[in-house]
């Protein structure tokens, strides 16, 4: 299993692909960049992991009928690692950023809130759930 160690407040930590195909996405960017994938052991969905000298620095998934009637073409997501998701979504909006979606309990990993700035340049935010 890859190395996984919390990050600080602030850092930039995780960055996720949400696509239309995910097959085609694990083999262009293994290909590409030589990336290891593998389906992380966190969730039951399919994700992969995005292992790159050992580290996890990322994930991919489909987007597929959960996402609803109208999904989002496939994009990349950066996240921000916070203390808490619930604070921090707070000062987002009251700095002129708006919660697209949260924050909601992802099982297994943390809090999270997809998030845009007052530009309209969509992040997430991340709150990592501690090792007991």
């Amino acid at each position: 299993m890859a190395e996984f160690t919390i990050p600080k407040n602030g850092t930039i930590c995780w960055r996720e692909l949400a696509t239309q195909n995910l097959s085609d996405a694990e083999d262009f960017y293994h290909e590409m960049f030589g990336w290891h994938l593998e389906q992380s052991k966190v969730t039951n969905m399919q994700y992969s992991e995005i292992h790159i000298d050992g580290k996890a620095v990322g994930g991919m998934m489909a987007i597929d009928e959960n996402w609803g009637p109208e999904p989002p073409p496939s994009h990349w997501t950066a996240y921000v690692a916070v203390d808490s998701a619930d604070e921090t979504a707070e000062k987002i909006t009251a700095n002129g950023g708006t919660i697209r979606h949260g924050p909601f309990d992802a099982p297994g990993v943390g809090r999270i809130a997809l998030a845009s700035d007052p530009c309209g340049a969509n992040f997430a935010i991340i709150q990592f759930e501690r090792p007991s």
